[in-house]
């Protein structure tokens, strides 16, 4: 998804559909996929969420042992 391949919604998408909402590393990448879901029926725009899909890839490129709760005040 960082160099282009996929979008953000096709990444939140496959992670989401290998490894559901089980899995911590990727979790909030899950829930982000969820939320593409009902965007017509919240106040978040798509750019919105992509921008949040490519700071959690960016962060777990970054650091891919460590879990979004221990170092991201995002959510």
């Amino acid at each position: 998804m960082l160099d282009g391949e996929l979008t953000s919604r096709e990444f939140t998408f496959r992670i989401h559909q290998r490894h559901g909402h089980e899995l911590a590393l990727t979790e909030r990448l899950a829930e982000l996929d969820d939320e593409y879901d009902i965007l017509e029926y919240g106040d978040r725009t798509v750019d919105q969420v992509d921008a949040e899909v490519t700071a959690e890839a960016r962060r777990l490129a970054a650091h891919p042992d460590v879990l979004a709760e221990a170092t991201d005040t995002l959510w």
